[in-house]
């Protein structure tokens, strides 16, 4: 005979409690059998089906998106779906980074002395707030271009790594900017070596890199807009600096 699991075995070995489970077969998205005396039981298959459910709500997944999207698909379609929740998840990283660079541009400003702009920081945090990391999935990069770049970030981690240091960057830029850090200062100077050093690291010096991102700079009408928002409030500024402190 098969295996069956009552609701208490099936929180036992779960870890998810019984009323969520009887939930879950009321809700029709784990629907038990019923036993000669009318109790719920569950198969094998059932279980691990829980194990299925219990993953996609810890990453963010509704439970009608899991029903609907999920324990009815094939793995092949699972994945697709995954990798739009994966861009979904970084989406919410960032949002979460861009807040933690926030507040470290407001204590090195007040470390120097300078005045917080509370307005354009609070300004640029909420519109990074509603980037969408899928953009730059769907982005319409041209032949040569996604080839340059499929070279130059080889894992996704990279590119992401490489967004990260430009996002904050500009965001201390458009910080600096609006609290008048002057473009000879410390800061600036600072800010203009790790401008320098993103820059060589993702061209090493190769002018075809270099135009690629240009191109890519040029087309801002793909970008998010909380990320137009802020290289339009930094760009100015960096321009200066970078050409002021020319690093050899």
């Amino acid at each position: 005979m098969k295996k069956e699991y009552s609701v208490k075995e099936m929180s036992e070995h779960s870890g998810v409690t019984p009323r969520t489970i009887q939930y879950y077969d009321n809700e029709g998205i784990l629907k038990a059998n019923r036993n000669e005396l009318g109790h719920r039981v569950y198969s094998e298959k059932q279980l691990y089906l829980l194990g299925q459910i219990t993953f996609y709500k810890s990453i963010g997944f509704s439970l009608s998106e899991i029903k609907d999207k999920l324990v009815t698909v094939e793995n092949k379609d699972i994945k697709s779906i995954l990798d739009d929740q994966e861009s979904v998840l970084y989406s919410q990283k960032e949002s979460i980074q861009a807040k933690l660079d926030g507040v470290m541009v407001v204590k090195e400003l007040i470390n120097k002395g300078y005045k917080t702009p509370w307005e354009v920081l609070s300004y640029l945090i909420r519109s990074l707030n509603d980037v969408n990391m899928l953009t730059w999935k769907e982005y319409k990069f041209s032949e040569k271009e996604a080839k340059i770049f499929q070279q130059v970030f080889t894992s996704e981690t990279m590119a992401l790594d490489f967004y990260n240091t430009f996002r904050k960057l500009s965001l201390r830029a458009a910080a600096y900017k609006a609290s008048k850090v002057p473009i000879e200062s410390s800061l600036a100077r600072s800010l203009a070596n790790d401008w320098h050093d993103m820059v060589r690291n993702v061209t090493e010096g190769n002018e075809e890199i270099l135009t690629a991102f240009q191109s890519v700079d040029k087309n801002r009408e793909q970008w998010n807009l909380g990320e137009r928002h802020l290289i339009e409030k930094a760009e100015a500024y960096l321009e200066d600096v970078v050409k002021y402190h020319q690093i050899k």
